[in-house]
């Protein structure tokens, strides 16, 4: 076992075949939530990479990714945006749409108002971003098998520092931090709230394309070229 750069202890779940599951949960025991920003702003830090209809054609596949993994994963998912287009693949796919209320401001207290709405189920709600091109259902289910027994959290660390996934058993133990250096903050909040933290480590659930750095690592994956995204970017011209 290793310990992160923070003040509070974190068990780290490598994905193998000697990863032991806690027999109690299962994934479908588990409620997805997946916050999608409008797709036509998405991608923004992608700007002198990639014209506009290439970026939020890029959200809609990555989005297509996750949505499809998690449907395939947990009990239930829900789909959290006020972008009409992201609502209706959602519905299309079997997922339930939670709107955004317009009478609250930012990504983290519209989270922990769907949270809210969600309730408490028995396996937690696992919050997942919508641009992780290269998740796959074995994925979810192994981070959904690692998470020990309530109260405990965990968590995906992005490449940046940021949190990619986070499952809550329960919700509503402390104030989430999505931003810069979420990851720690989450440790250190879940931490101080009695919570078992552990890191789930897993490379795939692990980038998310936000800047050209994060596309060119996706590009140089092996099996990026299999991926909606990696399709849709096939034979593009990057080098602008």
């Amino acid at each position: 076992m290793s310990r992160p750069n923070s003040a509070a202890a974190v068990v780290h779940a490598a994905n193998n075949s000697n990863r032991s599951s806690h027999a109690s949960y299962s994934p479908f025991m588990t409620l997805a939530l997946i916050p999608v920003n409008r797709l036509e702003r998405a991608k923004g830090r992608l700007a002198d990479t990639l014209d506009a209809s290439v970026r939020e054609a890029l959200a809609r596949a990555t989005f297509a990714t996750v949505l499809e993994a998690a449907l395939g994963t947990f009990a239930e998912v829900a789909v959290l945006t006020a972008d009409a287009a992201a609502g209706e693949m959602a519905t299309a796919a079997g997922a339930r749409v939670i709107t955004e209320d317009p009478e609250r401001s930012g990504l983290n207290a519209q989270l922990e108002h769907a949270l809210a709405r969600l309730g408490q189920p028995e396996g937690g709600i696992a919050i997942l971003h919508a641009d992780l091109p290269l998740a796959r259902v074995e994925h979810f289910a192994a981070f959904a098998a690692s998470a020990p027994p309530a109260p405990s959290v965990t968590l995906v660390r992005s490449l940046d520092g940021g949190t990619n996934l986070m499952l809550l058993r329960p919700p509503g133990r402390f104030a989430l931090a999505y931003g810069p250096g979420s990851y720690e903050l989450h440790v250190e909040a879940a931490a101080a709230a009695g919570m078992t933290v552990t890191a789930f480590d897993r490379a795939e659930l692990e980038l998310d394309i936000d800047t050209p750095a994060d596309l060119a690592t996706f590009l140089a994956t092996p099996s990026a070229g299999d991926t909606a995204a990696g399709i849709l970017l096939r034979g593009l011209d990057l080098s602008r």
